[in-house]
C-alpha cells in the first residue's frame, strides 16, 4: 500500500515539521506530471496530487509554500524521490 494513501485517511496527522516534506512532495508530484503520459498521470498520480494540494491549501498559504519547499532537507528529498520511483516498495 502506498504511503500516499495516508492523505486519504481522516485519522492522519501532520505537524508543522512535516510541512516542508509535504510541500516538497507536492512539487515533486507536479514535476512528475510532465514526465509521464496523461493516462499514467490520471491512473497513478492525479488523485494523490489533488489530496496533497487540498491539504496544503487548508494548512498553508500560497506565499509560504516556496519557503517550505526550500526547507525540506536533502535526506527528505531523497526519500521522497525513492518513494515516487517505487524503490521503497516491498
Amino acid at each position: 500500500m502506498s504511503f500516499l494513501l495516508c492523505f486519504a485517511c481522516r485519522n492522519a496527522v501532520a505537524t508543522g515539521r512535516d510541512l516542508p516534506r509535504i510541500a516538497y512532495l507536492h512539487q515533486a508530484l507536479e514535476s512528475l506530471r510532465s514526465a509521464v503520459s496523461p493516462a499514467v498521470w490520471a491512473a497513478d498520480w492525479a488523485t494523490h496530487h489533488a489530496r496533497i494540494g487540498d491539504f496544503l491549501t487548508t494548512y498553508t498559504t500560497t506565499d509560504s509554500r516556496p519557503r517550505l519547499v526550500a526547507a525540506a532537507s536533502e535526506p527528505d528529498r531523497e526519500l521522497i524521490h525513492a518513494m515516487l520511483e517505487r524503490r521503497l516498495d516491498p
